[in-house]
């Protein structure tokens, strides 16, 4: 593959569209032109905005491109609804590589909240993300249509008088594929190359390279692989 290839390929984000040079297409038709200059040239490298994505960027908060990074916010395989994104107040969304966020999809930084995304991931359409801590997502996962991660409970839950976390950190590791509709509750760890099935709810660890399925989520095989 030559230099120039590679470049360009950066800019096709990765998706479940089997025609992703299409995408691209897409992509270049629909950019809000003025609001990606002005991201882009306030946060780094690229962020690349679709039309009608709803913006909302607290104070001190930032998005943090790693040299070479690409974040697409609001592009979609169909469906109208736009694309949210809403930082508090010093908030933090770091990107690393290529990122793709779906029309449809809600993200929500808390004040001082943390949301990482890796390189060639993305969040499939109608998606939501609420980050009141820290939720790191790695490299190569694939968020599937209508799911729902969130690292806090927002109210005070107490049980025998003694109260529990509001917020606890999600990690979710390189190459994990988290299922249609699924649910990723505060305190979780996911990792690597697991699969997380559609629907199901997950409210503990999951190992490296397991399947998960149900409420609550329990592991229904091993030795897992999938791809992209």
């Amino acid at each position: 593959m030559s230099i120039s290839r590679r470049k360009f390929d950066r800019w096709r984000p990765e998706t479940n569209n089997p025609h992703s040079w299409r995408y691209v297409l897409r992509v270049v038709l629909h950019t809000s032109i003025i609001r990606t200059l002005y991201l882009s040239a306030r946060y780094g490298p690229w962020c690349v905005v679709s039309r009608g994505t709803r913006l909302r960027i607290g104070s001190e908060s930032r998005i943090i491109l790693a040299p070479g990074s690409f974040l697409f916010l609001g592009f979609a395989n169909f469906g109208p609804p736009p694309c949210a994104l809403q930082l508090g107040r010093s908030a933090r969304l770091s990107i690393t590589g290529t990122v793709n966020v779906g029309r449809g999809t809600r993200i929500y930084v808390n004040d001082g909240g943390q949301l990482q995304l890796g390189n060639r991931s993305y969040v499939n359409d109608c998606s939501t993300i609420t980050c009141f801590k820290s939720i790191e997502i790695g490299s190569h996962c694939s968020i599937s249509w209508n799911t729902n991660i969130l690292d806090t409970n927002i109210h005070e839950l107490a049980v025998d008088g003694k109260p529990r976390p509001r917020s606890e950190s999600i990690s979710i590791g390189d190459h994990v594929w988290v299922g249609t509709g699924a649910i990723v509750l505060p305190g979780v760890t996911i990792g690597e190359g697991a699969v997380v099935a559609a629907g199901s709810v997950v409210k503990s660890d999951v190992p490296p390279a397991t399947v998960v399925a149900g409420n609550p989520a329990r592991v229904v095989r091993e030795g897992a692989s999938w791809k992209q």
